[in-house]
């Protein structure tokens, strides 16, 4: 018997409220960057959300790399895990009740510089930090850009009240590397937020080659869980969505810096999905032991 694709939720299920944080940013105008990024958390919480998500190193605008002196100025512009503006992002949390995912450029060890992104709880407390594993070349330092690497993907249940849903971080280009999401996914993942800098394209206009946000539905798909991307608006052209483990595209916001808040059935992946251990898009019928011979 072949496996039946899951419907559409016809009921209730449980759902948590994510924010879309789509902030207006400016290369290298970090003090700017950082009010509009804690306007935008602010307003995420006046609608509701419970989990606020905000672009990829949202405050120094995820600067170009052709700037003059570049790897000096990303080495100023970065900050420390204990640095004043995130230290501010971490008192709006706990002042506002709510969980919060930023991206910044995170100064750390012997002066190296991670893209990375700090999830805070509602206490202000860092739950965890998650460093991009995969850097392009223009982003990574062996190469053309700033950043060392990170070499770990993590899972954290968070509670919701009464709720508790598994989160997953990546960032960007992870997206595009099918073993990330496929991490998440091992680790228990419900829900996988994604911090996001470069164009987006339209959900509703597939375009003819395998742009990043149909890649991005496959991932969700193919792993069966919620990714929520969230992309910058002015120093690129926003798009911020959120997509489910059936492909389907939840919301997509325009090109204009604003905060949307959408009711994820993030519920859905436990009791439709994760719950049968073959999984109707095969997880179950992986074979580890025949990939090990051609997979590095």
């Amino acid at each position: 018997m072949e496996a039946v694709m899951p419907t559409p939720p016809q009921g209730e299920c449980a759902s948590l409220k994510v924010g879309l944080c789509q902030v207006y940013t400016e290369e290298w105008a970090v003090a700017a960057n950082v009010e509009r990024t804690l306007e935008a958390i602010d307003e995420a919480a006046r609608l509701g959300a419970e989990i606020a998500v905000t672009p990829e190193c949202v405050f120094h605008g995820y600067a170009s790399n052709q700037a003059p002196d570049y790897r000096a100025r990303m080495l100023a512009a970065a900050e420390p895990l204990t640095g004043s503006n995130l230290h501010r992002v971490r008192d709006r949390a706990r002042a506002l009740g709510i969980y919060v995912l930023v991206g910044f450029a995170e100064r750390g060890e012997g002066d190296r510089v991670h893209n990375t992104a700090a999830l805070l709880s509602p206490t202000g407390d860092l739950v965890n930090v998650y460093r991009k594993v995969h850097c392009r070349p223009f982003e990574d330092i062996s190469h053309d850009g700033a950043f060392t690497p990170g070499d770990t993907f993590s899972v954290n249940r968070l509670r919701f009240g009464e709720r508790a849903f598994a989160v997953g971080t990546m960032i960007c280009f992870d997206r595009e590397i099918p073993e990330s999401v496929r991490c998440l996914r091992a680790l228990g993942a419900e829900i996988v937020l994604c911090p996001l800098a470069t164009d987006t394209a339209r959900l509703s206009e597939p375009q003819n080659g395998a742009d990043n946000e149909m890649i991005t539905r496959c991932r969700a798909a193919e792993n069966e869980v919620f990714i929520v991307v969230v992309n910058h608006a002015g120093r690129f052209n926003g798009g911020s969505f959120v997509v489910g483990p059936l492909g389907e595209c939840l919301h997509q916001m325009g090109a204009e810096a604003g905060v949307h808040v959408v009711d994820v059935p993030v519920g859905r992946v436990a009791s439709e999905f994760h719950c049968d251990p073959l999984g109707w898009m095969g997880w179950g019928y992986r074979r580890s032991d025949v990939y090990r011979k051609y997979l590095p």
